[in-house]
């Protein structure tokens, strides 16, 4: 009852770290692990908590990739962090280590107001598994040369323009190789971030891939089960558009597993356009400063009502091991802050997901594209990340090896997952 008390207190303000003399200040250290560069979290931190001479807190910077087993091994050993900062993409294979904040503490309607829809994520039957913080995207760069050159203005907004777009793009030499393109889609690996690719073309049909059941609170995959009974053909068509951009017998063909990368082919200007995230800006402007590109929205289907695309978040959560609970509620309510989640968006230039944030004008062109992209990301809780790349890739490859067809592949990768 007393940490409930004082999960209220903390979310409503009462309680806040170096306020005045009038508010509560808690004691203690409290460690946070996180996947962001250790200057930019403890800098704003140590700021944070200056006034309060009686709470020390420690950042450390860890590796996505290894954050489950790094913390696995932490908590046998007694030696876990108080709260993690993590994604979407790894979040979910420790799930049940960290504490959910009730509904009655932090209402679903407050975070639903306060927080844009992706961000649902992060809810499960109970409560709040994580305070939300950023967004990344998937964005579409174009090079604004190749464009000109074929007189376009502006990108396609559909696939199905994309699609007839590629005339113009693809150029093949005298022995029929590619040696220009329109995009990198169809296989697996060369194409960086496939796996985006290809769940941001699942989610548009409206199928969430994997999704919460409200009465068992356990996740389940819904590729071939979706909600109704189309989700199945629906799915396996978005799987066979995907991968016909690899299919040398089919009128969209423009890519092939002996092209560099898709970032690669890009950069060197010989594709039109890059399916990327929107934290690569900085990567694509160090790595080819001449390059003219500019950044929009990704493609959408034919008469889209509102537009999607997949987007990995990130959030604070509290370890359920934590021995100083109070404290390490108090250092999340302050990483609930509009000010930190602002600081944090600014800092590595993608978009935070308060909605109040991204109602705000932006100066540079890019961060404004991302903020448009972010109100239409969302993601499906990753449980293994690792595998479910696996899976994927799989699902592609044995359609592009006629081993299956797109809805044997489908319910394949249904049964992996």
């Amino acid at each position: 009852m007393v940490a409930f008390i004082f999960a209220v207190l903390v979310f409503s303000n009462v309680i806040k770290i170096g306020s005045s003399s009038n508010t509560q200040v808690v004691t203690g250290q409290v460690t946070i692990w996180g996947i962001y560069p250790q200057s930019i979290v403890q800098n704003y931190l140590d700021s944070a908590t200056a006034k309060n001479t009686e709470i020390t807190v420690i950042y450390r910077q860890k590796n996505g990739d290894t954050f489950r087993t790094e913390l696995i091994e932490a908590l046998a050993s007694g030696q876990a962090p108080d709260i993690i900062i993590s994604d979407s993409e790894h979040m979910f294979s420790f799930r049940d280590k960290l504490y959910t904040i009730p509904f009655a503490t932090y209402s679903e309607r407050l975070y639903r107001d306060s927080f844009i829809d992706g961000a649902s994520i992060f809810l499960s039957k109970e409560g709040v598994v994580a305070v939300p913080l950023t967004v990344d995207p998937l964005v579409l760069y174009y090079n604004k040369n190749l464009l000109a050159g074929q007189n376009y203005v502006v990108p396609p907004t559909t696939w199905t323009g994309l699609v007839q777009s590629l005339p113009r793009f693809v150029k093949k030499d005298a022995r029929g190789v590619l040696n220009q393109t329109a995009i990198g889609l169809g296989e697996s690996d060369n194409i960086d971030h496939f796996k985006d690719i290809i769940s941001a073309l699942f989610l548009q049909t409206g199928n969430p891939v994997v999704a919460l059941n409200p009465n068992t609170d356990e996740y389940e995959q819904k590729i071939s089960i979706g909600t109704n009974g189309q989700d199945e053909l629906a799915t396996a068509k978005a799987l066979d558009f995907y991968t016909s951009f690899a299919n040398q017998a089919s009128s969209s063909f423009s890519w092939s597993r002996t092209l560099p990368s898709t970032l690669d082919t890009f950069l060197s200007g010989k594709s039109a356009f890059y399916l990327g995230r929107a934290s690569e800006l900085f990567t694509i402007q160090a790595r080819n400063p001449n390059l003219s590109f500019d950044v929009t929205t990704i493609f959408q289907a034919d008469g889209a009502t509102r537009p999607v695309t997949y987007g990995v978040f990130s959030g604070a959560s509290i370890v359920k091991s934590t021995a100083n609970f109070n404290a390490a509620y108090s250092i999340l309510g302050t990483l609930s802050t509009k000010e930190f989640t602002q600081y944090l968006s600014s800092s590595i230039s993608i978009p935070g997901v308060r909605r109040d944030l991204l109602l705000e004008q932006q100066k540079n062109p890019y961060v404004q594209a991302y903020f448009k992209a972010a109100l239409s990301a969302f993601a499906w809780p990753d449980l293994d990340s690792k595998h479910s790349e696996t899976i994927f890739r799989d699902m592609i490859r044995n359609v592009n090896s006629g081993r299956s067809n797109s809805t044997q592949a489908i319910r394949t990768a249904a049964e992996d997952l």
